[in-house]
């Protein structure tokens, strides 16, 4: 009887170990196909109007929900320091580029739009334009809907995230606005 009664200790305390054997490499299994590879993320809102939300692949304002009334202006490029986007004969949007030195560093956006008009969005690329991903700022929840102006606008961060993405272009969602003028 006591050989009967060890040899039921040693089976459930093995069957035990076994099980907590394989719930751990359950978990373990879990959490790495959970993380994925690493992936851009919006990163800080730093000082602009509105935080950045990462939005996939490569898109235009018409993409966007609630930007149907907008026009698009593009970068095209990589935009610089001081350049100026004529809007219609009518406006500018300028641009500041400055370069961020405490950690994410990287590339910041500024803009200022002169002129009867406002941003009600803008779309930060970074990266080479075949990979997705993007950094939206959506002013319409902001109390006036829209911006003349906003600033330490960047791409998405690197994969590692401690820098931000170079931005390679900036789509502006321009509509009229009275009040600037």
């Amino acid at each position: 009887m006591r050989a009967t009664t060890r040899a039921t200790t040693r089976s459930t305390r093995a069957r035990w170990g076994a099980r907590c054997v394989g719930l751990g490499l359950a978990t373990a299994l879990a959490v790495t196909f959970a993380a994925g590879p690493a992936a851009a993320a919006p990163g800080p809102q730093l000082e602009a109007e509105v935080a950045p939300e990462e939005v996939a692949d490569n898109p235009d304002c018409a993409d966007i929900p609630g930007q149907s009334g907008s026009t698009e202006f593009d970068t095209n490029t990589a935009p610089t320091d001081g350049q100026v986007i004529n809007i219609n004969g009518q406006g500018t949007i300028t641009i500041g580029i400055t370069e961020r030195t405490e950690e994410p560093d990287g590339q910041l956006l500024s803009f200022s739009i002169e002129g009867p008009f406002a941003a009600t969005a803008v779309i930060v690329k970074g990266g080479p334009a075949n990979e997705g991903g993007a950094n939206l700022y959506d002013y319409t929840d902001t109390p006036a809907g829209q911006v003349e102006a906003d600033e330490t606008l960047h791409a998405q961060l690197n994969p590692t995230g401690n820098a931000l993405t170079d931005i390679s272009h900036v789509a502006f969602c321009i509509v009229p606005d009275g009040s600037n003028t």
